[in-house]
């Protein structure tokens, strides 16, 4: 994992906690941000209290304190509706951003000058990366 250091002594909100949120907070939190996660799957925030994270339904936080909001893929952010978290940042203009964006924040901070490949998508991701670490060889 690499440490978000971008959000280091910045309040974030988080939602969605499957297995990309659990990491991005992760990130953040060694990286030093004080972060507040939700997810609306029981469930999911059970397990993610249980691994250290901070978790408190967004409905009734106070947004003007959250410096970001991040979103996990998967979740609305325009179509076919965005989610009430969206609704609720943006009535609050809190910047909204993923998870990438926080790789790319972090990247930029430590070896801007860096190349990189980047291999997202729902199918076939690991094929990719396997086929490009081949022909890099």
């Amino acid at each position: 994992m690499i440490p978000a250091a971008s959000f280091a002594g910045k309040r974030v909100s988080l939602f969605g906690l499957g297995g990309s949120g659990i990491a991005t907070a992760h990130a953040l939190i060694e990286g030093g941000a004080d972060v507040l996660a939700w997810d609306d799957n029981p469930g999911s925030v059970a397990n993610a209290a249980a691994v250290g994270i901070a978790t408190g339904d967004l409905r009734g936080a106070d947004w003007a304190k959250f410096s970001a909001f991040v979103l996990s893929p998967g979740v609305p952010l325009t179509h076919p509706k965005p989610h009430w978290t969206v609704e609720l940042a943006r009535a609050s203009g809190v910047e909204i951003i993923g998870d990438i964006e926080l790789f790319c924040r972090q990247r930029t901070l430590l070896a801007p000058a860096a190349p990189f490949i980047a291999i997202t998508g729902t199918n076939g991701k690991s094929t990719t990366t396997a086929l490009t670490a081949h022909i890099l060889k």
